[in-house]
């Protein structure tokens, strides 16, 4: 039961002082101490809750001496795909799933969507429509690289719209490629990858 739980709350980028304390096997007290001592780093989320990247987590363990579960130290790639239309995230997914390495992927419809998953789980790769109705890529980029918590997210972003000026206002509010659709397929997934080995290898 307990592995199970691990291995759930591993796949989260941010975890709680309460899930912290149930992979330690310690009170949630002892875990806000730590952070209040500044031996565990975290941040406050604007409604008052405190927050704990797995990394920071990991790191922590390691200097305490403490055993590190498996499920937490090793996560699979997680690539996110953003688009309006079900069939180009289908299509997306069964691209990206071609590799060797173990690999997860989630779809978001729209902006709004996407901003909710990344808030439960930072992915290591966001791949991103720009023209979508309501909050269009923009401005999902625009967020993500303005919070210090989402900046070094990767972010492939694409479009249909035959105008160079998306290209560069995707460039410009923080996408670290630009791709037209349609997509060259080969092309575009060798990209991905190359940014995602540049970001693991770091």
């Amino acid at each position: 039961m307990k592995q199970r739980y691990i291995g759930k709350m591993s796949q989260k980028s941010f975890l709680t002082t309460f899930e912290i304390s149930q992979i330690c096997e310690v009170n949630p007290t002892t875990v806000q101490n730590w952070v209040k001592e500044k031996k565990l780093k975290a941040y406050v989320t604007p409604g008052g809750h405190r927050r704990v990247r797995r990394e920071d987590l990991i790191s922590f363990m390691k200097e305490f001496g403490m055993p590190i579960p498996t499920e937490l130290a090793e996560v699979p790639t997680f690539i996110l795909i953003v688009d309006d239309e079900k069939d180009i995230i289908d299509l997306l997914t069964s691209l990206m799933r071609i590799t060797d390495g173990e690999i997860e992927i989630a779809g978001a419809r729209s902006g709004v969507e996407a901003l909710l998953i990344i808030g439960e789980r930072k992915p290591d790769l966001l791949i991103l429509d720009i023209m979508m109705p309501g909050m269009n890529g923009i401005e999902v980029c625009q967020r993500l690289k303005g919070s210090p918590v989402t900046q070094k997210i990767k972010i492939v972003a694409i479009s249909g719209v035959p105008d160079p000026a998306i290209r560069q206002r995707a460039l410009a509010a923080g996408a670290d490629l630009f791709f037209p659709k349609p997509l060259d397929m080969i092309s575009f997934r060798d990209s991905c990858f190359n940014l995602l080995h540049s970001v693991r290898a770091r």
